[in-house]
């Protein structure tokens, strides 16, 4: 079994972490939760850069954020749903591909500035798609088997009586 703090340091990242003073004094930022906010600091952590000092530039796409890692950092598969759902919808991410778990593919995220337009007219409301095909999720599935079971509330057939002896089904 493998040692959960080992897994911790497997996504440790030594970077410091540059966010702007606008950001952090938002109305959007401070209506985040807690783990909402380590989630996109990770996610600012996570970009690179070019040049250094005043003239360093940020490069903001690309980054990848998978929910292994996420699990790693003490955040269940369905808070990191939320979080990234919750985060693109108010522009502090996009959502450059949307990878699918069966296929091992994960998904790329950049940071976005449009979080600066939420709350006015000029804000672009964006929803996250779905990754699969209509009526092939977990929760489809689920309704369709009990509608199918639900119209078999009727025996399928009927007992039949050999010799005084009743012939149960599967006996």
């Amino acid at each position: 079994m493998e040692n959960p703090l080992h897994k911790k340091r497997k996504y440790e990242l030594k970077r410091d972490i540059f966010i702007e003073w606008e950001m952090l004094d938002s109305e959007v930022f401070k209506k985040l939760s807690g783990k909402a906010k380590n989630v996109l600091l990770r996610f600012l952590q996570k970009r690179t850069w070019i040049g250094k000092g005043k003239k360093k530039k940020y490069i903001n796409s690309g980054l990848v954020f998978t929910y292994t890692e996420a699990n790693a950092l003490g955040i269940s598969t369905s808070q990191f749903h939320t979080i990234i759902k919750m985060l693109y919808e108010v522009g502090f991410i996009d959502i450059d591909h949307q990878g699918g778990g069966l296929a091992r593919d994960y998904s790329r995220y950049s940071t976005s500035e449009r979080w600066q337009d939420y709350g006015t007219p000029n804000f672009k409301l964006v929803t996250k798609n779905r990754v699969l095909w209509a009526k092939h999720d977990v929760h489809s599935r689920k309704q369709a088997l009990k509608q199918a079971t639900g119209k078999r509330s009727c025996q399928l057939q009927e007992n039949v009586v050999i010799g005084g002896i009743e012939n149960i089904q599967g006996v």
